[in-house]
């Protein structure tokens, strides 16, 4: 949190370089903290979402590391709009769209007294969209616009479709999710159930 304020304080003062290298060592002391790529002590709760879940949550952290990087790329190449631009793709859409799409379902029905996810299916294949179209937006947009590969304008399209679709399927099967009938108010919670099974 500190190396991730003082970034900040050094982008408003337009010191990029410096701030991409502090957010940089903040992105990489949250994994490490967190403990994401060490192998777990027990398997994963995954009840009610895809077995996928775990991946995709370290997959988001990566992303994250990933956009650092390339902003840092972007401040040493004296701001080049490529790189730039597929920084903050890849933290907007890599990191944050990934949370939100990784970590709302495992949340959300349990908020709206659910019995669980409408389709686990539903959410690995928005998943799967979205890092998909984010690979080929952040790839596509360094070497289009660095004039690297002309062919990759092409691709920019084509990867926004598919981000878009991603979104589609995860609002659809959070508002199928929405739709289900509710948990009476005597029945126990499904996490409440496994609990009270054990022995």
């Amino acid at each position: 949190f500190g190396l991730n304020s003082l970034g900040v304080v050094f982008a408003l003062f337009d010191n990029f370089f410096l701030s991409s290298l502090l957010l940089l060592a903040g992105s990489i002391c949250a994994v490490a903290a967190l403990r994401l790529l060490e192998s777990p002590e027990s398997k994963a709760k995954v009840q009610g979402v895809h077995p996928t879940f775990p991946l995709f949550l370290r997959l988001a952290y990566i992303w994250l590391i990933s956009a650092n990087i390339l902003s840092v790329w972007a401040a040493l190449s004296g701001g080049e709009q490529g790189i730039a631009g597929a920084s903050r793709h890849a933290l907007t859409v890599g990191f944050l769209s990934t949370m939100v799409f990784t970590v709302g379902p495992r949340m959300i029905p349990s908020f709206l007294v659910r019995k669980g996810l409408f389709s686990s299916t539903l959410m690995y294949i928005s998943l799967l969209s979205l890092s998909c179209g984010c690979l080929l937006r952040v790839t596509s947009q360094i070497l289009a616009y660095q004039g690297l590969a002309t062919s990759a304008w092409a691709a920019l399209p084509v990867s926004a479709t598919i981000e878009l679709a991603a979104f589609a399927i995860f609002t659809v099967n959070m508002i199928a999710t929405f739709l289900m009938p509710p948990l009476l108010p005597d029945a126990p919670h499904p996490g409440q159930l496994s609990r009270a099974s054990r022995p």
